[in-house]
């Protein structure tokens, strides 16, 4: 159990280093490279050091938005994808099984990468934690 916790948390971290480093990839563009340390100081915009539920779901719905590169109000595999990690949570997010997800569909689950990427509980995610989490994750 423990060993599962641990590997849901890793892969929150990778989806929550990634989620916040940036929007769409398009096909011209390098794949992005992730700074864990930038994209944490992006994500805290009021500077108080932690990332907390407001400024994680504001950057999440930016990510949504990036991703949807027709528009249309939900993301295909393909355009989440572009948010460069899926967890187990984002593939169960699809409440609907209408094979997209929407925007509330999307952020539920990113939330819910929110909580398992926050170790120590405390309600907001700290720098440390996301470093830490990504650092022991494996990199594609």
């Amino acid at each position: 159990m423990r060993k599962r916790k641990l590997k849901i948390a890793m892969a929150a971290a990778l989806w929550l280093a990634a989620g916040l480093s940036g929007g769409a990839a398009t096909a011209q563009a390098p794949t992005p490279q992730y700074d864990p340390r930038t994209a944490f100081s992006e994500t805290d915009t009021n500077k108080d050091g932690v990332v907390d539920h407001v400024e994680f779901e504001e950057r999440m719905t930016q990510v949504f938005l990036r991703a949807d590169s027709n528009k249309d109000g939900v993301l295909t595999s393909t355009e989440a994808a572009t948010t460069l990690v899926e967890t187990a949570n984002l593939g169960k997010a699809d409440s609907n099984h209408d094979g997209t997800l929407t925007l509330h569909e999307f952020t539920r689950a990113r939330m819910l990468d929110y909580e398992q990427t926050d170790t120590n509980d405390d309600g907001v995610l700290e720098l440390d934690e996301v470093v830490t989490v990504w650092e022991k994750t494996p990199q594609k």
